[in-house]
């Protein structure tokens, strides 16, 4: 799910992409996996056409039970950036860790998505932090988690102090989120529970 205030626009990352109409402060839930998202379980996957896989595997989320789960209300076309403005490590949502100006473009980080193992590709996020080539290993190394995570943490505060356009959906599936717009200043109540790879309402 996406919140409010976001368009499809060309892009001069990926062809299209999701861009801000208008301003996204710090702090906002930007996505979420949620119940309305399309999904295929692992054996589904197993019995889909060759190019239809190929677009589910380019769009699509793959989470830690090998099933799939596709972004809904245009949220899967959100591109990358190696300087993501919109990050989800250690988070069952995407939050925005800095604000976002309008018409400014919404991207994550592709290598926090670490349940798509051997994943690949070559950035053209032209930013100075590129990396070249994003991983999904990346999302594993310890000093990149540091400073994904380090963004996160200074901007948790404001969760709970911004105007939530997503907050009756993501309250519902999320306790990180609701200890936060009750004040909490971190998650680690939640020791490394769900994230965007296990959502909280996906069966077990």
């Amino acid at each position: 799910m996406l919140t409010s205030g976001i368009d499809i626009r060309p892009s001069t990352t990926d062809n299209v992409g999701l861009f801000a109409t208008e301003p996204v402060p710090a702090g906002t839930v930007v996505w979420l996996p949620c119940a309305k998202c399309p999904t295929w379980s692992a054996d589904e996957l197993g019995a889909v056409p060759a190019e239809r896989f190929g677009l589910l595997d380019k769009y699509g989320h793959l989470l830690e039970d090998g099933s799939l789960l596709l972004p809904c209300m245009g949220a899967f076309l959100m591109n990358h950036s190696c300087a993501a403005n919109v990050l989800d490590t250690g988070l069952d949502f995407g939050v925005a860790v800095r604000d976002i100006a309008p018409g400014e473009e919404v991207t994550c980080d592709y290598a926090t998505f670490t349940a798509d193992i051997g994943w690949s590709m070559e950035c053209n996020c032209r930013t100075s932090e590129c990396r070249g080539t994003i991983t999904t290993e990346q999302g594993h190394d310890p000093a990149l988690r540091a400073r994904l995570m380090d963004r996160i943490d200074r901007i948790l505060p404001r969760v709970g102090a911004v105007d939530q356009p997503l907050h009756d959906v993501v309250s519902a599936v999320s306790p990180a989120y609701a200890r936060l717009r009750q004040g909490a200043d971190s998650v680690a109540a939640d020791g490394g529970g769900t994230t965007v790879c296990a959502p909280s309402f996906m069966p077990r």
